[in-house]
């Protein structure tokens, strides 16, 4: 990748983390407001949170995979791509202690959009406010990671 993709690309998931972090700090936000419809608008930004945060994930297999098939278990081969060190291609992305916390928010992400009629739980909401947090304030330090390590091995 050269220095002027990835400065783009840097700047695309920088922005992504911003957003990210609005929509944990708004979930966080609407889970505690307590009137009708806040578990909704809680569960609304979770989702929210996980789209920008599969987003950031697809710009980075097409910046240096050029694809990835969105067919089947999309969803979960996507974040099991970015788990993976590649060498010669790219460095993992996401860290294995976070694994887990993002799995658990692509869960409901799945449920919250697929739900006929969801049941939203505020205990369950709380545990994955909690991961949404610790996701979105990891992030940008993943990204930096990331970047750094693209750049010394370019040298």
């Amino acid at each position: 990748m050269d220095r002027i993709a990835l400065a783009i690309l840097e700047q695309e998931l920088k922005a992504d983390a911003t957003v990210m972090a609005e929509a944990a700090r708004l979930a966080g936000e609407r889970l505690a407001d307590e009137h009708a419809g806040h578990l909704s608008a809680c569960g609304y930004e979770l989702n929210r949170m996980y789209n920008v945060l599969e987003k950031s994930f697809e710009r980075l297999c097409e910046a240096f995979e050029n694809h990835f098939e969105k067919a089947g278990d999309y969803h979960e081969r996507l974040l099991e791509r970015m788990a993976l060190d590649l060498p010669g291609i790219r460095p993992r992305f996401l860290p294995s202690e976070f694994r887990a916390s993002v799995r658990e928010l692509k869960s409901f992400r799945h449920f919250f959009r697929h739900a006929y009629d969801p049941i939203l739980r505020s205990d369950r909401l709380e545990e994955l406010v909690g991961g949404a947090a610790g996701v979105s304030a990891a992030f940008p330090t993943w990204v930096s990671s990331f970047c750094d390590t693209i750049r010394e091995t370019a040298r």
